[in-house]
């Protein structure tokens, strides 16, 4: 292995040699040994992607990071791709142009201008409309590697920990997204990778096919950062957060993650060879749940959204995660059963659906805390549910130009996918997603809304296939921002019901309760006198409620969760006639729940059944095709 020596000039690498004397090479051996024995000791913590301070459209808002490229310039870019970046070149807003219209991606500074750089070509051309996203059609002719050094931060300096020489690199020359009506419209940003699986450093390209001679090698992010020793591990934890009315500021972490960005349960997903995407997120359904107070629907739950009208959808529906694309890609009758529920209408022109803002359901539904609820499940644990909701507050979203010609309240749910289905940022508004790139794994998590609990950032071990999430309420994280709807049937069955709703049901369950245990202590007495103890029946009269009732986001039999969703359900009473007892969760000390006397008391056979199992079942794991 030869040592390249760097220049000040940017930090370029240069391949070169140098004439030292022995005594020379020594003390330089020595020093560059200790330098870096020292820089992996003290600066190998996380390192921290930059947000930039523009948001991004024409369908959005949307959060974006910036980076800094060769001799100082910062580009806006969006985070999310593996292998090589894309970003749009030099000559992009030329070959773009229309007359009157801005160079989108200039005015957002996501140009890198290569003629000012400090980097080089490779000359070799690959399809840039092809992989800078799979998951839109696109046009465009071949884009060109390129390599130049990538910071992190603003600090260019030779010493940054956190810069990659050889940064690979795709440069867009006039590649342009195609929609539904066959119209072309550009780019705002490229898009930034965050590395390879499984633990992959490098990307060599050879420039005459099957001869290794001349072959040009190019940098990844998280793998070179790793084997620097600027971090501990090939990982990286984000959380693009909502650049929209209720702001959620975004998060990427590179060696580790913002633990507060994940909410109770974590979803771990192998990748796949050749390990081009994020592939193989295992949906089961998707459906419309009211967490709080009343529902603007005629009723407040509602599942079966993701198979609906489509016989072809089986009991599991994988898709790829891909933050480089704006909308929820998904089968187009999974997105008219959803649509059915909500004031939209399905624009044929672009694939997507308008808020009908005039509709009284409209502020109703997006002011709301109604969400559309994803629900997987765990690859290693077919029982197992993991659940991310995605309220309708950030799914109401604005086109602008030059996709409409005036700003219009959208629904991002892509009816064109045309079978390329992916959850991208619409989705990621509300979802943590991180990686191990060396364990070719990667996480999905719910994630907080506008109250984020602080910053507790973690290291990610450089061996782990899971992760741990924070303990903090989700529900708790949007209150303020949300407007729950007044009272109503809704209120007990949402499982949280209003303050009003909570004090009066507090003062009549607290006087039912003051009769109840009266009563009780009679009958024990009664029992006590005539030798029969202190039981009733021979039961216990407290009993803990089934797991699923917490609206936990697992199923794990046994394992009581707290609760990050608050599924619609009613809520038991207390005891009923049917001999059942029940006991409140510890952390749902907010809801209170009627209770009434039983009708009549009867004494129970001695061989009642005191254990009652919890199941869950699953059908088959169906792959759609």
């Amino acid at each position: 292995m030869s040592w390249p020596y760097r220049s000040g000039n940017g930090g370029r690498r240069i391949k070169g040699k140098m004439e030292l004397s022995s005594t020379n090479r020594i003390l330089i051996t020595f020093t560059s040994l200790v330098t870096l024995s020292l820089i992996q000791s003290v600066d190998a913590n996380p390192k921290a992607a930059r947000w930039s301070d523009k948001t991004l459209g024409p369908d959005g808002p949307w959060n974006a990071v910036a980076v800094t490229i060769g001799n100082g310039q910062d580009v806006t870019v969006y985070p999310g791709k593996m292998w090589e970046s894309f970003l749009p070149g030099e000559g992009y807003c030329r070959n773009t142009a229309i007359e009157g219209r801005p160079c989108y991606a200039q005015d957002a500074g996501a140009i890198y201008n290569e003629t000012t750089g400090t980097g080089h070509e490779p000359n070799i051309a690959v399809d840039a409309a092809a992989f800078f996203t799979s998951n839109l059609a696109s046009d465009g002719t071949k884009g060109t590697r390129y390599t130049d050094r990538l910071f992190l931060g603003t600090d260019t300096g030779e010493w940054a920990s956190d810069g990659v020489d050889d940064f690979a690199m795709v440069l867009m020359s006039d590649t342009q997204l195609q929609y539904q009506n066959g119209n072309k419209y550009p780019l705002f940003a490229g898009c930034l990778s965050f590395g390879a699986a499984p633990g992959m450093v490098n990307q060599t390209f050879q420039t005459r096919p099957g001869e290794n001679a001349g072959a040009v090698n190019t940098s990844l992010l998280a793998g070179t950062l790793f084997e620097e020793g600027s971090i501990d591990s090939q990982t990286f934890g984000m959380h693009i957060g909502s650049a929209g009315s209720q702001k959620c500021p975004g998060s990427l972490w590179f060696g580790g993650y913002d633990r507060n960005r994940a909410v109770n349960d974590v979803l771990s997903i192998s990748l796949a060879d050749p390990y081009l995407v994020f592939s193989g997120a295992p949906l089961l359904d998707i459906s419309i749940n009211v967490v709080e107070g009343g529902s603007p629907f005629p009723w407040s739950s509602k599942g079966g959204l993701l198979a609906a009208g489509n016989s072809s959808i089986g009991s599991r529906f994988a898709l790829a995660v891909d933050p480089c694309l704006p909308y929820l890609n998904l089968p187009k009758s999974t997105c008219d059963a959803i649509a059915a529920e909500i004031p939209v209408t399905y624009n044929e022109s672009l694939g997507l659906y308008l808020w009908n803002t005039s509709s009284p359901d409209y502020t109703r539904i997006v002011q709301s805390p109604s969400v559309l609820s994803f629900t997987f499940m765990d690859p290693d644990n077919n029982s197992r549910r993991v659940n991310i909701s995605v309220p309708f507050m950030h799914l109401n979203l604005t086109l602008d130009q030059p996709l409409v010609d005036t700003p219009t309240p959208y629904f991002p749910c892509n009816g064109a996918s045309n079978g390329n289905y992916a959850l991208g940022r619409a989705f990621l508004q509300d979802a943590f997603f991180g990686a191990n790139l060396q364990t070719a794994v990667y996480f999905l998590a719910q994630a907080p809304g506008p109250n984020v609990a602080g910053e507790s950032v973690t290291v990610m071990d450089k061996d782990c296939r899971t992760i741990s999430a924070s303990n903090n309420d989700w529900a708790t994280s949007w209150e303020g921002s949300w407007t729950p709807l007044p009272g109503g049937d809704s209120d007990a069955a949402s499982g949280r019901r209003s303050t009003a709703g909570t004090i009066a049901g507090a003062a009549v369950g607290g006087v039912a309760g003051i009769v109840l245990l009266g009563f009780i202590g009679f009958i024990g007495r009664r029992y006590h006198r005539y030798g029969k103890g202190y039981s009733l029946c021979g039961l216990s009269l407290i009993k803990d409620k089934p797991a699923a009732y917490y609206g936990a986001s697992t199923t794990d039999p046994g394992e009581a969760k707290p609760p990050n969703e608050y599924h619609p359900r009613s809520v038991p009473e207390l005891p009923t006639d049917a001999g059942n007892t029940w006991q409140l969760p510890a952390g749902a000390t907010d809801r209170a729940a009627e209770m009434e006397a039983p009708y009549v008391i009867h004494e129970m056979p001695i061989n009642y059944p005191q254990r009652h199992d919890h199941h869950s079942t699953s059908g088959n794991d169906l792959q759609s095709t």
